[in-house]
């Protein structure tokens, strides 16, 4: 294992030291019983050279009222990405994207707003709004903020997907009485822990209707725990995560229950580190689960809660998946969709299958089709109602495309880093 290594590649990627030294994300005192939805805090104009923005966009980072899924109150950042120019929307005010994030870890200084490159980069929200939209992201609550108005820590509810809709569906309010030049008209999307949130949130809006609400849009969606691949390093990581989620609302939960001894070395590694992705890679090479652990009742009650993708969805749904994702299991998300259609016939999804792409990569692979979709909800295009499914037909032969990532984004430090 390489933590040291891993754990200082992480903190180089901070726009800021540390959560804990960065005044934003202090709550104010006065805020502890603002309405959920209420904006408790804007930076409207952050800085964006401690960033790594592509050029011409802008940054501002804002606090606002969540819940819990206890229901009581508690304080979310997130941050909202500007174009350069706003993409036309008929004079209805700046067409907005609330972006649903994936697994970036479970601790505070996990918070996309305090990443360089905002977590995803040009995998979603780079491209988003340097095709004109405004992005306003939720970091989720638990992530950035660490302790609320009286000083009480923040739990992040790691893949309560509910709870994590939650936090995106009142992001959107805060964020319009902000700024109120933002449409209020939006799509909601999100990728990997973010797709089954955005999944969520159309099951949400059901009963609790958003006004504006044009669609959804759903990247590699988990939608349940247990559909995770167990011969995967994934599963190691969900569960390492989990754990202050499980401490905190599920009283008889005892990590021991489901860690090997080194498994309950690696939990304290990455809590003591207060680690996010890169830490965490390095605490998964031994075996650290005990056999059974999916037996667990605390992890079975969980999973009944977390679950998605077996209620009425409201508005249209375009769920993109690819094929030879490791993480999310391609024949999974097709079973909740039909499951959906069958007992909800008038739900409208469209389900796109990416042959030869794997979990992050299918926000490059899609980018065409997410983008045309969320384009024709804004223009009012209407939408079928039941399941169109496609599968992406290839311009070249698989064999020759790369499979992922091979590359970083990093801040410039010699004026001839350039490209």
């Amino acid at each position: 294992m390489n933590v040291t290594d891993a754990h200082n590649f992480e903190q180089s990627y901070r726009a800021h030291s540390s959560v804990l030294d960065d005044p934003f994300y202090t709550v104010p005192p006065e805020s502890a019983y603002a309405a959920a939805g209420s904006l408790l805090k804007v930076e409207v104009s952050t800085n964006t050279s401690l960033y790594t923005l592509p050029p011409n966009l802008s940054l501002s980072r804002f606090m606002y009222q969540s819940k819990k899924s206890n229901g009581s109150l508690v304080p979310v950042s997130g941050y909202i990405l500007w174009p350069y120019a706003a993409k036309s929307n008929n004079n209805k005010g700046y067409p907005m994207v609330a972006w649903a994030h994936g697994t970036s870890g479970s601790a505070a200084e996990c918070a996309p707003s305090n990443i360089q490159f905002l977590w995803h980069q040009f995998q979603a929200p780079y491209q988003l709004a340097l095709n004109g939209y405004v992005v306003v992201a939720t970091d989720y609550a638990g992530l950035g903020v660490s302790r609320d108005a009286a000083g009480q820590p923040i739990v992040h509810e790691y893949l309560n997907r509910a709870i994590q809709a939650t936090d995106l569906y009142y992001s959107i309010p805060a964020a319009q009485q902000a700024f109120p030049e933002l449409s209020r008209e939006f799509i909601a999307a999100g990728q990997s822990q973010g797709g089954g949130t955005v999944w969520s949130f159309a099951q949400k809006v059901v009963s609790e209707p958003l006004p504006g609400h044009l669609g959804t849009v759903a990247l590699s969606p988990g939608t349940s725990l247990f559909d995770l691949p167990t011969d995967q390093p994934i599963i190691k990581i969900v569960l390492l995560y989990l754990v202050p989620n499980l401490r905190a609302n599920y009283p008889d939960f005892n990590p021991t229950d489901i860690f090997t001894p080194v498994g309950m070395q690696s939990l304290q590694t990455l809590t003591e580190l207060q680690g996010c992705s890169n830490l965490v890679s390095q605490l998964i090479e031994s075996d650290i689960l005990k056999q059974g652990w999916q037996n667990n009742l605390s992890i079975q009650e969980f999973n009944k809660v977390s679950t998605t993708g077996t209620q009425a969805i409201g508005g249209p749904m375009l769920v993109l998946q690819g094929e030879a994702d490791p993480v999310v299991n391609a024949p999974k998300v097709e079973a909740a969709i039909n499951d959906t259609i069958t007992k909800f016939p008038d739900s409208q999804i469209e389900f796109h299958l990416m042959p030869n792409v794997t979990h992050a990569p299918i926000m490059y692979a899609g980018l065409p089709i997410y983008l045309q979709w969320i384009s024709s909800r804004f223009a009012g295009e209407p939408v079928k109602a039941g399941f169109q499914n496609f599968t992406a037909t290839l311009a070249r032969p698989t064999a020759i495309y790369e499979a992922d990532a091979n590359w970083f984004i990093q801040k410039q430090s010699e004026s001839y880093q350039v490209a």
